[in-house]
């Protein structure tokens, strides 16, 4: 096992949990709130932002909440991290800002 520090500033986790007869983070019946629909939002946003290699958006599976979602988790490279509900499309420029600003921890 090798142990190595991460290689970005940010990592965020979308969900993208599927749930049958239930609203999950990554249903179709969510629209463009849908999670998969967001990682390749936010994934863009990255990008246009010059924060690629900087910041990796990755899917996930669920985080339990699905009652709240969509949902995503953000990880500093100290640990810390925040969790946002209920994101939507026109959330992400929001997002993807304080991306690059430090997060606190979280309790």
């Amino acid at each position: 096992m090798h142990e190595k520090s991460v290689p970005f500033k940010r990592m965020v986790f979308v969900c993208t949990n599927v749930r049958e007869g239930e609203s999950a983070c990554g249903n179709a019946e969510r629209g463009e709130a849908c999670g998969f629909n967001l990682v390749e939002k936010l994934r863009e946003e990255v990008k246009t932002r010059g924060l690629k290699g900087k910041i990796r958006v990755a899917k996930s599976g669920c985080m339990d909440l699905c009652k709240r979602g969509p949902n995503l988790m953000v990880f500093d490279e100290s640990g810390a991290y925040k969790l946002f509900s209920g994101v939507t499309p026109e959330d992400l420029p929001a997002l993807a800002q304080r991306f690059t600003e430090p997060l606190s921890p979280s309790t």
